[in-house]
């Protein structure tokens, strides 16, 4: 996934020295400048003489990969920093049981009817409903 980004650049000495000196701006971000298009190129004329000149970029930069906490993962789906268990892909656990219905759990999506009572959450990423809010990326009570 990637940010744009609109810059300007100014350089004495050309265009292209220009183009460099916008993307200089851009300080840590730097590494991760995947591509850049030139929108605009002007100059300035002071004098009678050409003095500067300016471009204006598009720049294409990456984002960095969220650091994991530890006992934690990043869902490929929300990009959120998550617990195992998190809705979005959950994770099965072996011979877990449903502690409202006593059900084996073969998938962390388990909804039994008295389960689905007590549902209380809404996540606004994906939709996915839970008990506890802890269990989605961007929960909404539900009333």
């Amino acid at each position: 996934m990637f940010t744009m980004l609109e810059i300007v650049g100014i350089s004495k000495e050309s265009f292209s020295d220009a183009v460099k000196n916008a993307i200089d701006q851009l300080d840590d971000s730097k590494d991760l400048v995947s591509w850049f298009e030139v929108v605009e190129q002007r100059g300035a004329i002071r004098e009678g003489q050409l003095r500067e000149y300016q471009v204006k970029i598009k720049v294409a930069v990456a984002h960095k990969e969220p650091k994991t906490q530890p006992g934690t993962h990043i869902c490929p789906t929300c990009q959120e920093n998550t617990t195992e268990g998190h809705l979005c892909i959950p994770t099965t656990k072996k011979d877990k049981k449903c502690a409202w219905c006593g059900a084996l759990i073969v998938n962390e999506r388990h909804l039994c009817q008295d389960k689905i009572k007590d549902l209380s959450y809404i996540c606004n990423s994906c939709g996915r409903t839970a008990v506890k809010s802890e269990h989605l990326c961007h929960p909404k009570k539900i009333k």
